[in-house]
């Protein structure tokens, strides 16, 4: 199968269009005339991944967090990323980032940490301007209220991320029986959406980090800061995306990594 009908399908699933400003998101390595019949995903491209993919023969990499994420100058073996760029190239394999498309999307990330906590009512925190049109249903992040009549502790969230997501780090600025009733959601490090957050009303947010002084701020607007962990606020929807793509894609392999770990 042509890499760019794979392209296609992943447009359809995280449409850049929805990707931050910033991102560096799409086809990062590769050429979309390339034949794809192996594609692996994850959440990182590292030497530990990129190896894995190599030994499962896969043509190509979707990883959540781009690589390149900012300009380079030049592609060498003298850094980290132009090393990890170069024996991609050299093995043949193409690299693709979703990134903030996915976090955004109607589906991504945040929408189905949302689902996990079992949230109602469930807007984006911001929405995208589609023209003179807002999209109600994609934007920044999340927020939702919890299911029911009272209000639930962080304990009783955590336990239910622990349903879906078993390798959470759970953390709070606030003790575990404190009650929320209205949570923000910004998946992996997303303390600088705090602000957004507060201008919602919540009284919780759920992320994967955040700095000291982001969780004194939280702590002193009456925010309780939920922290599970970068990799655990993310790396599980690397597998549901693979999923997705399998159902599209018949004709070729859609696998996820089976050695990516962290403890951040």
């Amino acid at each position: 199968m042509k890499l760019a009908t794979i392209l296609g399908a992943l447009q359809q699933i995280a449409p850049l269009e929805y990707a931050e400003s910033w991102d560096n998101v799409g086809l990062l390595v590769g050429s979309s005339e390339k034949n794809v019949s192996v594609v692996m995903t994850c959440l990182t491209l590292t030497p530990t991944t990129l190896a894995e993919a190599m030994e499962r023969q896969a043509q190509l990499v979707v990883c959540h967090h781009p690589i390149p994420f900012k300009p380079l100058a030049r592609i060498t073996n003298d850094t980290s990323t132009g090393k990890l760029l170069l024996q991609a190239i050299e093995a043949g394999i193409a690299v693709y980032s979703p990134h903030t498309a996915w976090d955004n999307a109607k589906k991504g990330i945040n929408q189905q940490l949302a689902d996990m906590l079992e949230l109602t009512s469930v807007r984006p925190l911001q929405n995208f301007a589609s023209g003179s049109e807002i999209d109600e249903s994609v934007g920044v992040g999340r927020y939702g209220y919890v299911h029911g009549q009272r209000p639930h502790t962080i304990e009783e969230l955590f336990e239910r991320l622990r349903q879906h997501i078993p390798n959470i780090q759970a953390k709070s600025t606030h003790d575990a029986t404190h009650g929320a009733r209205k949570v923000g959601i910004v998946c992996g490090s997303g303390g600088s959406m705090l602000g957004l957050v507060a201008s919602r009303g919540c009284d919780a947010m759920l992320t994967g980090e955040a700095t000291y002084h982001q969780c004194l701020e939280a702590e002193s607007r009456g925010i309780a800061m939920m922290l599970i962990g970068h990799h655990a606020s993310e790396s599980f929807a690397m597998n549901r995306l693979a999923q997705h793509l399998q159902a599209d894609l018949k004709e070729v392999l859609v696998c996820t990594s089976e050695r990516e770990t962290s403890n951040f």
